[in-house]
């Protein structure tokens, strides 16, 4: 028994240290990603991009010499007729003939060539007196006739009737020049055009093309569509001329009929006429093997999409639904201070288990030192309350010690000392009450206060048989302890003269205003006081001590604001103006 208690405790010791090996998330996200193959993936996507693009390069060319085939014919012609223009060019060029011996050449060329429709030499003024027919033709000058006589070199172009065969024809002119090098004219061929594509051919019949061959100048030479007009089976807009001096052209265009079509332009004489053909989605079905594409394609995008699933269903497992549970938990925990169990992190990796294991002992921890934080600023609470109703029953007691004396003094002028040195006990007594009924120790209501303070003075002058009419204009106005005395002071002296000073003014009404406003100005805030009373203008002034205006002076100070003293002759007042204190723990 003794000697399997320790191979036992080594098999519990191996099984723990391998279950804590299976947890870890490093272990796990790697043996789970090396199933994505990630690194052949992207070699099999290489490969298969190339391969496309070699069948993209296959189908081009592809295409490039089907269009060029069928259009061969088309320029074996113009070459012919292009050599024959030539060497009558030069023929007319080195020997000086008479109309009859230069008709006489252009009636054999034509009799040679049954195609030719018009064999002859326009000269300067588009006029023909040689050629195949015998007889002269005045032909209607064009801008693009007058440019070549200007600037003579070999062209071709196509005319739906031709002029002198009234019969729709391929041009071809070649310039020829005397041996003074004077232009002569250009020596002009015509013949008729002929299909592109023979109905009863195999690719006619298939219908997936259509062919069109276009001049330097973006003229249209001849056409093959299998139904409608070659415009049909083109792009909208699309300019010949932008093809002109360019090497074999392919591209993908959505035609006028709406029809996705494979375009492709080669030249037949290079600068001089080219071939465009438009070719349908059979030829690229046929060029191109679809599932070559499709499987190239796929096997390592499913490849990706095994690995990408794999890693998110194994990150969603091991980790992220964990961290949901304990981001959950804690929300719960910085809302209503409740720390939840979770049941599922026993199956969490053993890097969860360990923030999970933090968080519950910081909250713990965090909840006692709160509890402890609050029942400390409970008792201190408790206690500047008690200080401050403390201070207050003094201060009221010896207000109340004041009154019992005045009634004791006959001098009137003992009385409104001890009354005044009343106020300003009442008012310190004021700001302290309002301290212990305030929630906040730190600040004060002092548009609350003042109206108490004006209720009060307005009490203690009501004896004196001058009805007060009082206009209050009150901010809401927050203010610290260190503000809130000193103000407080300055509010009852001042009070305290405008009821002894103050009188009915011109319009027989004793008024008293108090205005106290909040004012901002950029990112600064600043407080005004203003207390104002009117005064008849016919009374005397009586004489005063000076002490209440030397304490306001001094509480002003404190307050470290601008005073301001109103001395007019029906009204006399004060206003302090001093920048918000904020709140500062230190």
């Amino acid at each position: 028994m003794q000697s399997q208690e320790p191979q036992n405790a080594v098999s519990q010791g191996s099984d723990s240290g391998a279950k804590s090996l299976r947890q870890m998330l490093v272990v796990r996200i790697a043996f789970l990603l090396s199933l994505a193959l990630l690194p052949i993936g992207l070699v099999a996507m290489g490969q298969s991009w190339r391969a496309l693009q070699i069948t993209n390069e296959n189908l081009e060319a592809s295409i490039h010499g089907r269009t060029s085939a069928l259009v061969e014919p088309e320029r074996r012609a113009l070459l012919t007729k292009l050599g024959t223009a030539s060497a009558l060019a030069d023929t007319l060029g080195a020997a000086d003939l008479s109309v009859d011996d230069c008709t006489a050449v252009m009636q054999r060329v034509s009799e040679n060539n049954p195609r030719l429709a018009f064999a002859g030499l326009l000269e300067p003024g588009s006029i023909s007196v040689c050629n195949s027919m015998g007889r002269r033709f005045d032909f209607l000058p064009d801008q693009r006739s007058k440019e070549l006589f200007s600037r003579p070199e070999p062209y071709i172009t196509f005319n739906p009737q031709g002029s002198a065969s009234e019969l729709p024809v391929i041009i071809v002119a070649y310039p020829t020049f005397a041996q003074d090098e004077t232009l002569k004219g250009f020596v002009t061929i015509s013949f008729e055009t002929e299909q592109l594509l023979q109905s009863d051919s195999p690719i006619a019949k298939s219908g997936e093309v259509a062919l069109v061959t276009f001049n330097k100048f973006g003229d249209t030479l001849s056409s093959y569509t299998p139904d409608g007009p070659i415009e049909d089976y083109l792009p909208e807009g699309l300019a010949f001329d932008g093809f002109v001096n360019q090497e074999d052209s392919f591209f993908t265009a959505t035609a006028r009929s709406g029809e996705t079509r494979l375009i492709s332009v080669v030249p037949i004489l290079p600068g001089e006429v080219y071939a465009l053909g438009s070719w349908g989605r059979a030829a690229l079905q046929r060029t191109s093997a679809p599932w070559f594409a499709v499987s190239t394609l796929l096997f390592p995008f499913l490849m990706w999409l095994v690995g990408i699933v794999v890693a998110v269903v194994s990150l969603n497992r091991l980790v992220l639904r964990h961290i949901s549970d304990l981001g959950r938990r804690m929300r719960r925990f910085a809302t209503y201070r409740d720390v939840e169990t979770s049941e599922k992190i026993d199956d969490a990796p053993s890097e969860i288990q360990t923030i999970n294991e933090t968080f519950e002992g910081m909250a713990d921890q965090l909840l006692r030192d709160e509890a402890d934080l609050e029942n400390a600023l409970f008792e201190r609470e408790v206690l500047l309350k008690e200080v401050h109703h403390r201070v207050k029953n003094n201060l009221q007691l010896i207000s109340s010690i004041i009154n019992m004396q005045v009634r004791q003094v006959a001098s009137p002028e003992a009385v409104a000392a001890l009354r005044q040195f009343q106020d300003r006990v009442t008012s310190l007594a004021s700001v302290h009450r309002a301290l212990y009924q305030e929630p906040s120790l730190t600040h004060i209501r002092f548009d609350v206060l003042l109206s108490d303070l004006v209720a009060q003075v307005n009490a203690v002058a009501a004896s004196n048989e001058k009805p007060v009419e009082i206009a209050l204009d009150l901010d809401p106005v927050t203010l610290l302890p260190d503000q809130t005395s000193p103000l407080a002071m300055v509010t009852t002296e001042a009070l305290s003269n405008a009821f002894k000073y103050g009188g009915p003014g011109r319009d027989g009404v004793f008024l008293l205003k108090v205005h106290l406003k909040e004012m901002r100005e950029g990112g600064d805030t600043s407080v005004r006081l203003t207390i104002e009373n009117s005064v008849d203008p016919e009374a005397l002034k009586p004489p005063g001590t000076g002490l209440g205006k030397r304490l306001i002076l001094a509480f002003a100070s404190q307050l470290g604001g601008e005073l301001t003293q109103i001395d007019e002759r029906d009204r006399h007042g004060l206003t302090i103006t001093f920048d918000y204190q904020p709140f500062s723990p230190d």
